[in-house]
């Protein structure tokens, strides 16, 4: 096997304010093959999000050592290996829903024919090339976050870094977005790292999630998830989904920010 496309050694995030310090993530290490989908998942204000903003270079680590492809985030990002899909959209209304994937290739001063043929070959691979003149205000939530998808791959990244981006949308417009990331991803080989607070989500899309444990945030346990490839809708009636939700939850430490999603699974 080769070597890590992310490799975390020690990472530590405290946050200094008026107020005093808050440490937010404590020691993690942790180490991410290409093409895996690993899943982050914890109590709120466990460092979550964080951790993939250190990963991002969007935040600086107080401690530790963040590899990505070999070489610092600072210069990945840089090198733009990075694409970045968070909660909300953050669309330009302003902008044709065309206009916002091509936002990406125009600040790297791309060539205009790539300008205009790879916009049109994601928003096809998300499914809304008919939207191309649409304005985001004319979509609904989940299609807002299919083209904050086709703009996080509009320059081709290896690695995709997603803070809950399904979090705002309903039950089954969240399932049905579960699955066309996963044809995503597979079409375009990306490598993800993933912030649920969702465990049923989590399972669903992972090769492997990362459970943390309260603030200051730290592995809890890694859960290897062995189900079969592709996942259809089947997959969430399969006995091995439930061993696994089970398992994750079990893992976790009893927080009011996961009630919601554990009342959800005791539904079904």
């Amino acid at each position: 096997m080769g070597s890590p496309i992310v490799d975390l050694a020690g990472v530590a995030k405290t946050f200094e304010s008026r107020a005093g310090a808050t440490e937010a993530l404590r020691a993690v290490s942790l180490s991410v093959d290409a093409g895996e989908f690993v899943s982050v998942i914890g109590p709120s204000g466990c460092g979550k999000s964080s951790l993939l903003r250190i990963v991002g270079d969007l935040v600086e680590p107080s401690a530790g050592v963040v590899r990505v492809k070999g070489k610092s985030a600072r210069q990945a990002r840089l090198d733009r290996d990075y694409g970045i899909v968070f909660q909300t959209p953050v669309l330009y209304d302003w902008r044709t829903v065309l206009e916002n994937v091509q936002l990406p290739l125009e600040l790297a001063g791309r060539p205009r024919a790539e300008r205009e043929q790879r916009p049109r070959t994601l928003l096809r691979l998300v499914g809304l090339d008919e939207f191309a003149g649409h304005y985001p205000w004319q979509l609904s939530g989940g299609m807002q976050q299919r083209v904050a998808i086709a703009r996080a791959l509009a320059l081709n990244p290896s690695i995709l870094l997603m803070d809950e981006p399904f979090g705002a949308l309903d039950e089954m417009t969240r399932e049905r977005l579960n699955q066309e990331l996963l044809q995503v991803c597979a079409e375009t080989a990306a490598t993800v790292l993933f912030v649920t607070h969702s465990i049923a989500e989590a399972v669903f899309l992972s090769t492997r999630i990362v459970v943390m444990s309260p603030r200051p945030g730290g592995i809890e346990r890694v859960v290897t998830v062995a189900l079969p490839r592709p996942r259809v809708d089947a997959t969430r009636a399969d006995p091995r989904f439930f061993e696994l939700v089970t398992t994750v939850r079990q893992s976790l430490r009893e927080d009011p920010g996961l009630a919601g999603d554990r009342a959800g699974l005791r539904g079904r």
